[in-house]
């Protein structure tokens, strides 16, 4: 065997070793994250409710609507028909400015002929017929036949005394039936002013205001 010399020993030594491979130049792993804890992206990181909540996002409380049907009924009138004299009506129309005056709470002429149709609804049938002025047919037509704006459930109430007013025996039509309230409501009037009413004006107003 031929000894080598320093030299050939020396370049031996400088040589790779041809068993082991060479590393490939590539990616180097992250190192791991601490235990226990993970990174997120802030776009996928969860939103919190409380944060993206806007005052518009409350929905709005409605305030409940009433029943159309109690409003219907609450509105509801009906047109009446009463035949008066020249004389009743402007009595009428005295009774119900004192009335007024005296601290009466109708303050249309309307509300008070409503007014005095429930009072005479409120009695009796014998109470009706014992404070009634029967009239007799006129031999000339000396009055006409005045409209008025009622509240439909006086109406009803009218309806309802003028059946049992029939089935006591009394038959009155409903015109003369209001003419009999109104009647007894101008005596009430006038007693309440110490038997006298005052001269009323052609025309009233519209409302009467304190």
């Amino acid at each position: 065997m031929t000894r080598r010399s320093l030299r050939d020993r020396n370049n031996a030594a400088m040589a790779p070793d041809p068993e082991t491979p060479e590393l490939e130049d590539g990616p180097q792993a992250e190192p791991p994250s601490p235990a226990g804890t993970t990174t997120t992206d802030p776009e996928d990181a969860p939103t919190d409710p409380s944060k993206t909540a806007t005052k518009n996002s409350t929905p709005k409380q409605t305030e409940t609507p009433r029943k159309a049907g109690a409003a219907a009924r609450a509105s509801a009138t009906a047109r009446l028909g009463i035949y008066l004299t020249p004389v009743e009506f402007d009595d009428a129309k005295a009774a119900y400015l004192t009335d007024w005056t005296n601290g009466g709470q109708a303050d249309t002429f309307a509300r008070w002929i409503a007014q005095a149709i429930d009072s005479h609804a409120r009695r009796t049938p014998k109470q009706r017929a014992d404070r009634a002025h029967p009239k007799g047919r006129a031999d000339q037509r000396t009055g006409s036949t005045r409209s008025f704006s009622i509240p439909a459930d006086t109406v009803a109430r009218m309806r309802a005394a003028i059946t049992a007013d029939q089935q006591a025996g009394r038959w009155p039509s409903d015109s003369a039936w209001c003419g009999e309230a109104i009647a007894l409501a101008v005596d009430g009037a006038r007693t309440e002013n110490g038997g006298t009413l005052p001269t009323p004006p052609p025309r009233l107003p519209n409302r009467l205001v304190r």
